[in-house]
C-alpha cells in the first residue's frame, strides 16, 4: 500500500508544479506566511523567496539552509518550518529556501500546441511529440536533471552571496531529487561545499543518474549525513547499501548512514503539528553535528 502511495505521489508531481507555475512563485510562497515573513534574494533575473528563523541561543552555531519544495513528495514548506524551529532551538540560524522544479517539457508542450493550430505541421513532428512508451518512467517525461541542477546552482550561489557575511558553520539539508541534484552540483562546484550536508534519501528516477549518487557521496570532500527513510522511494532504497559500502571503501572520513522510520509524505504546504518524522530528523541531525564537534 505504501509503495502504491509513493508511486501515486510521484506521478502527481508534474501537476503540482504546473499548478504552482500558473502564478508567481514568490507571491504563492508569500501567501502562505504572515506579511513581512518572506524575504527575497536575486538569482539572475529571478526574485526568489526565503524565510529566515533566528537561533534561540545567544551564540549561534552557524546557518542551516533547508531546501524545500511545493511537492508533497519532497521536504515541504510546512516540514521546513517545523525543522527550522527545532534547529533554531539548538542554536542554528535557519534559512528556508523553496525551490520551484523546472518542467522539462514546457517548451515542447508549447510548440506542440502551436503546431496543432498550424496547417504546416508535419506527420514526423506529431509522431515525435506523442510517441511515449507506455511503461516509460512518468517523472523523466517532465523533469530534467540538467535543468534542475542549473536552476539549483543559481539559487545556491545567490544564497551564498546573501549569507557571505554570516559567521559559523554552514549546514545544507535537502531531500529526494534535490539531494541528488545538490550532490552532483557539489562534485563540480567547490564553492557550493557546505561544512556538512544532510542528504535525506537522495535519488533521481533514472537508473544511470541514480547510480551517480553513490559515487558523488563516496568522492565528496565534505561530511555527509545520509538519512535512509524507509518506504519513501524505491530509487533511494535501491542505492542505500551501495552508498554506505562505497563511502567506506573510499575511506570517506566523515560519513554516517542512519535508517529512520516515519512518513515524510504530507499534503499541506503548512504543517501545524510536529510529526515523529521531523522529531527524528532533527535529533539525528543534531547528533551528527555534535559528532563533528560543533
Amino acid at each position: 500500500m505504501t509503495k502504491h502511495l509513493c508511486s501515486l505521489l510521484f506521478l502527481m508531481i508534474p501537476s503540482v508544479y504546473s499548478s504552482a507555475a500558473v502564478g508567481d512563485f514568490f507571491t504563492d510562497i508569500s501567501h502562505a506566511y504572515l506579511p513581512g515573513q518572506v524575504k527575497e534574494i536575486i538569482a539572475g533575473d529571478t526574485i526568489l523567496p526565503i524565510v529566515e528563523v533566528d537561533a534561540h541561543t545567544p551564540l549561534p552555531l552557524g546557518t542551516a539552509i533547508i531546501i524545500s519544495e511545493l511537492s508533497p513528495a519532497g521536504l515541504t514548506m510546512g516540514q521546513g518550518d517545523l525543522l527550522a524551529e527545532k534547529l533554531a532551538e539548538k542554536g542554528w540560524n535557519v534559512v528556508i529556501s523553496p525551490f520551484e522544479q523546472p518542467l522539462h517539457n514546457d517548451a515542447q508542450t508549447t510548440s506542440q500546441v502551436e503546431g496543432e493550430n498550424s496547417p504546416a505541421q508535419s506527420d514526423d513532428v506529431m509522431t515525435t511529440s506523442t510517441d511515449i512508451h507506455p511503461r516509460s518512467n512518468q517523472l523523466t517525461q517532465h523533469l530534467d536533471f540538467d535543468d534542475t541542477k542549473n536552476k539549483l546552482s543559481m539559487q545556491l550561489n545567490a544564497l551564498n552571496n546573501y549569507l557571505q557575511e554570516r559567521q559559523g558553520y554552514r549546514l545544507v539539508i535537502a531531500q529526494g531529487m534535490l539531494a541528488a541534484s545538490f550532490l552532483s552540483l557539489a562534485s563540480t562546484q567547490p564553492a557550493l561545499h557546505p561544512d556538512t550536508f544532510v542528504a535525506i534519501s537522495p535519488f533521481w528516477p533514472d537508473s544511470t543518474i541514480n547510480d551517480l549518487v553513490v559515487d558523488n557521496i563516496a568522492q565528496s570532500d565534505f561530511p555527509i549525513l545520509d538519512l535512509a527513510v524507509g518506504n519513501y522511494s524505491k530509487w533511494a532504497s535501491s542505492t542505500a547499501a551501495q552508498r554506505r559500502v562505497s563511502a567506506k571503501n573510499a575511506l570517506k572520513l566523515h560519513y554516517r548512514q542512519v535508517e529512520i522510520s516515519g512518513s515524510p509524505l504530507v499534503f499541506s504546504i503548512k504543517s501545524e503539528q510536529e510529526s515523529s518524522y521531523i522529531h527524528t530528523l532533527t535529533n539525528t541531525t543534531i547528533g551528527w553535528t555534535r559528532h563533528l564537534g560543533w
